[in-house]
């Protein structure tokens, strides 16, 4: 999930350490939410090499960068800022949108699957115990400031990402250590095997392979160069950065001595113009003004289906979406009301109904298109006469209780199913408050166990191809509060000891068979309600080409391979 400026914004998890051995999210939020600060206060980026920084009364140029008529020119609106155009210090969920045209992870996620590929790294080996990862460096490659890419670099963005506790670097925890035997060779070692190492360098949250020479050349009082690189980038990928302004505009320009060349249909440029306002995203696009409009409303989205010149993905995500409840406070601490209140959602009313029928019921905490998933999991449905009786068998006849539901503003489907929840609660007797906080407000309430009393929605879709990246962040005991994303405070020992053993288990069907024990658990506890699974909507000029969505890679582009 993600938060800021009132749209999805901000990734569950973050920050650095291990538990049981396994890496994990420390704590994490103060860091985003001073991110976010910094990044609402920052008006005037300094210039500097590949960025031509414009002041806080820039608008957004007409030629060029107001694009849809231009061929050589990808224009994209965003209804939700980005954050930093540093990778390393943040989960939010729009900067990556910017990241992907500067910035390369080692390996890459083939087209629309999880299965990994070479990029800067041309082949890797893994040994059979799972601790020991050898990347060869693809030779010929230079970071845009003419740094040529090895091993070292390579590292030093490792260790970069390490010292700096933040972004993904929980899941670098078991490495021990970093060797480059020869130029082109890195070579890790790990403490205890991890179904996620080789994830976190393919992700769109991934150690980032910045310049070191511009870090070295950019670092203030130990920073590793973050205040520089918030507003300055500095990569191996296909595109430079030639000018930012916060919530404004981001414009790119072609990195002539890209490795991969240009041979070719490429745009020349691509720009991404920050409007806040859905009508006018709407129109933008029906315009011709701009070529693809994202973070967009469901009913916008939906609007545009079918209009002319204008296609609309619809195709599976790795989107899940859930309502938290309170595990540890009030009548939801008892099991048999959590269940109580999952048998009285009306699902397909809200799948169907409400959603056009673009959606489907979850079937437990992991997207059904998902790696792990166990497809006999069990699945709560609408039944209120059996949510009554549970509700009686723990003292609660006739309800009689209140939930306060809160959501983030600029959530757009967090509202109906809010109030889709607060009707079907009321059949069982049960008062539902709904309140809409602000997205910093949201996030103090519920990562802090002394307030967190609340049911909430909440959306998520992976870092990594593992469901240790659903099942810990979203349930595990040490994901609790700032450490992750367990806000609803859900605690099960067996449930904690099966995902840490699953995550180092190297054996696939072993791997499989443990990762269904827990998601069986985890559904029978009704840690959360298990809501929906929705495809991904993307509406676009039907002009632009070569689009492949990839879940992992969601409301971001391979700028490099579309074209007209």
């Amino acid at each position: 999930m993600r938060y800021v400026n009132g749209t999805r914004a901000g990734k569950q998890g973050g920050g650095s350490g291990e538990r049981a051995g396994r890496p994990r999210p420390a704590p994490w939020l103060p860091v985003v939410l001073a991110t976010v600060a910094l990044a609402a206060a920052a008006c005037a980026p300094a210039a500097s090499p590949g960025a031509t920084a414009t002041g806080p009364a820039a608008t957004p140029t007409p030629t060029g960068a107001a694009g849809g008529n231009d061929a050589s020119v990808l224009v994209i609106a965003s209804g939700a800022d980005a954050v930093t155009l540093d990778p390393g210090v943040s989960f939010d969920g729009q900067s990556p949108l910017l990241w992907r045209a500067v910035y390369e992870p080692l390996v890459r996620y083939k087209g629309g699957t999880t299965e990994v590929e070479p990029n800067l790294a041309e082949s890797w080996q893994v040994s059979p115990d799972g601790l020991t990862y050898t990347f060869k460096i693809h030779a010929g490659i230079t970071f845009s400031d003419g740094e040529p890419l090895d091993a070292a670099a390579v590292k030093f963005a490792i260790e970069r990402q390490t010292a700096l506790g933040q972004g993904i670097a929980y899941a670098l925890a078991p490495i021990t250590d970093i060797a480059t035997p020869d130029p082109m060779t890195l070579v890790l070692t790990l403490s205890a095997p991890s179904d996620s190492m080789l994830s976190a360098f393919a992700g769109m949250y991934t150690v980032p392979i910045i310049s070191p020479k511009a870090i070295r050349d950019h670092e203030a009082g130990g920073d590793w160069a973050q205040a520089w690189l918030r507003e300055n980038m500095v990569g191996t990928g296909p595109y430079l950065l030639e000018s930012y302004t916060q919530s404004e505009q981001a414009v790119f320009t072609r990195n002539p001595n890209y490795w991969r060349g240009w041979d070719g249909p490429h745009y020349e440029r691509v720009v991404v113009r920050y409007v806040h306002e859905p009508t006018t995203e709407r129109l933008m696009l029906e315009g011709g003004e701009v070529d693809i409009a994202i973070f967009l409303p469901d009913d916008v989205v939906e609007g545009l289906d079918g209009k002319p010149g204008i296609t609309v993905t619809n195709v599976p995500s790795f989107n899940q979406y859930y309502i938290g409840l309170p595990n540890q406070k009030g009548p939801t601490a008892d099991k048999r009301v959590r269940q109580a209140i999952s048998y009285g959602l009306d699902y397909r009313t809200w799948t169907d109904e409400i959603l056009g029928g673009k959606a489907t019921q979850a079937r437990g905490p992991l997207p059904s298109t998902f790696v792990g998933f166990a497809p006999e999991t069990p699945q709560y449905t609408y039944d209120p006469t059996k949510a009554k009786a549970l509700l009686a068998e723990a003292g609660y006849a006739d309800g009689g209780f209140t939930l306060k539901y809160v959501f983030e503003s600029g959530y757009w489907w967090k509202r109906p199913l809010g109030e889709l929840f607060q009707s079907n609660m009321k059949d069982l007797g049960i008062a539902v408050e709904i309140q809409e906080l602000s997205p910093s407000a949201w996030a103090g309430l519920l990562s802090n166990p002394e307030t967190a009393e609340h049911a909430y929605g909440v959306v998520w879709w992976p870092s990594f191809a593992t469901p240790y990246d659903f099942l810990f962040s979203l349930f595990a005991t040490g994901a609790q509060g700032t450490a992750g994303y367990n806000w609803g405070y859900y605690s099960n020992p067996e449930f904690d000891a099966l995902i840490d053993q699953a995550s180092a288990t190297v054996d696939a069907t072993g791997r499989n068979r443990l990762w269904a024990e827990a998601q069986r658990i985890v559904v029978e506890d009704a840690a959360s309600v298990f809501v929906y699974e929705k495809n991904y909507r993307l509406p676009m000029r039907d002009h632009v080409q070569n689009f492949v969505f990839n879940g992992i890679y969601i409301e971001t582009f391979s700028f490099y391979d579309l074209h007209e």
